[in-house]
């Protein structure tokens, strides 16, 4: 095993997910907050902007997890190009 196959990494996974949430949260509870009328009941915008997170860090996850699968797939074309060269 090479020396830096600890660090190869084939997606991101929930836990990539849950720390986007955690850091997503924040704003958007913040946000939803903001955006409310005065009267409206406290856990209205909580749960707004948890679904808000929540739907932010799919996205994000999607995005980050296109671009680990498009590397490994230009990967894999390098290696059958080569393997290829070497026949």
């Amino acid at each position: 095993m090479s020396k830096n196959a600890w660090w190869k990494i084939d997606a991101a996974g929930w836990v990539f997910w849950l720390i986007v949430f955690i850091v997503l949260a924040g704003p958007c509870v913040y946000g939803a907050w903001r955006i409310v009328y005065p009267d409206t009941p406290r856990p209205v915008p909580v749960v707004t902007g948890m679904v808000l997170a929540a739907v932010g860090a799919g996205v994000v996850s999607w995005a980050v997890n296109s671009v680990i699968q498009r590397q490994r797939k230009k990967q894999r074309i390098a290696r059958r190009k080569k393997a290829q060269k070497q026949k």
